[in-house]
């Protein structure tokens, strides 16, 4: 009987150790793993589908399948409003407040929803866009201001370029990357971006500077600007959290790819065909010769050529020459 008492420890034991081994990466993923295994419990025996974690002011857990639809349920039954997603944020509104909601997966089975409502929360409010028009004659829509508290616009709104050349991305490699700049793809939805940061430390913040590069409508699109981080560990513990709660929820991805499908040329202020040409032929790069030569292929007869915008010579017939040395006459029908 004894023996048969000690194998049975020793199988338990051993059970146990290739249970933590196999699954202590998950189990302890938010630290200490006690709030989790309660909440399961009350999802397993209860009749609820959400739990609120313990020791927590905005966590909850639900299990993996209709996790979305039982958490949005708790926010509209608040009173909230569901505006739009972003990256991993879900984006609520009230008449008097706002809210937002990201997920984080624990295990297979379940979720783990942060809820943040009223405060530390930014919103991309169609109300708070505005429209410009740049100097390039680029139309774009840009939130006016990010409605975030710890992290402040500094150079904005963004400078929009588009630009020559073609769309290619030399990301960081890992083993050299440091926290003074760094380069990485992202991808929003389907559509890639090139991204470059640079950090630079000041007294309670963080500066970074970043470019953002994608290919859009066969043109290569460049937005720039730069953003403050006030360093979270300078607040006492409730600010702490909020700092790093909003930290949580921001996605400047989604933001730019957002002011992104905005872009548009006004045509008002487009460059001429012919204007475009005599920009590129003055130059040497091979970028630039190529893009004349596509250029000057759309100028087939008189009328493209005249409507290019280059001048008429005084002959009859009236002919319109190009700076590759084409000369069209002008034909009646």
């Amino acid at each position: 009987m004894r023996n048969k008492t000690i194998i049975i420890a020793i199988v338990s034991f051993a059970l146990g150790a290739l249970i933590y081994n196999l699954f202590s990466p998950v189990i302890f993923q938010e630290g200490n793993p006690w709030p989790q295994i309660k909440g399961i419990t009350e999802l397993t025996f209860g009749k609820s589908k959400i739990v609120k974690l313990s020791g927590s002011d905005n966590k909850y857990l639900t299990k993996n399948k209709g996790g979305w639809e039982v958490a949005d349920s708790l926010l509209k039954n608040k009173g909230y409003e569901f505006t739009e997603q972003m990256g991993s944020g879900y984006f609520y509104k009230s008449s008097d407040s706002n809210a937002v909601m990201t997920r984080r997966q624990y295990s297979r089975f379940y979720i783990i929803w942060a809820i943040t409502e009223n405060k530390n929360n930014f919103q991309t409010n169609n109300d708070l866009w505005t429209v410009t028009t740049n100097d390039q004659g680029i139309m774009f829509k840009y939130p006016r201001e990010l409605l975030t508290k710890y992290i402040s616009e500094t150079e904005w709104p963004p400078v929009i370029k588009i630009k020559t050349g073609t769309y290619f991305c030399k990301t960081t490699p890992m083993e050299v990357s440091s926290m003074s700049e760094i380069t990485r793809r992202r991808l929003v939805d389907d559509r890639e971006y090139c991204v470059n940061v640079k950090y630079e430390g000041a007294a309670g913040s963080v500066y970074a500077s970043y470019i953002y590069t994608t290919f859009k409508d066969d043109e290569l699109i460049e937005v720039s600007f730069s953003l403050r981080y006030y360093n979270c560990g300078n607040y006492d513990e409730e600010q702490n959290k909020a700092c790093v709660s909003e930290r949580e929820v921001f996605d400047i991805d989604a933001t730019v790819d957002k002011i992104v499908q905005t872009i548009k040329r006004d045509l008002s202020q487009k460059e001429s065909l012919s204007d475009q040409i005599e920009k590129c032929i003055i130059m040497s790069d091979i970028v630039s010769g190529e893009k004349c030569d596509n250029l000057l292929k759309q100028i087939t007869d008189y009328n493209s050529c005249v409507e290019a915008g280059f001048a008429i010579m005084k002959s009859n017939p009236p002919q319109c020459a190009t700076p590759d040395e084409r000369i069209f006459v002008e034909t009646k029908i």
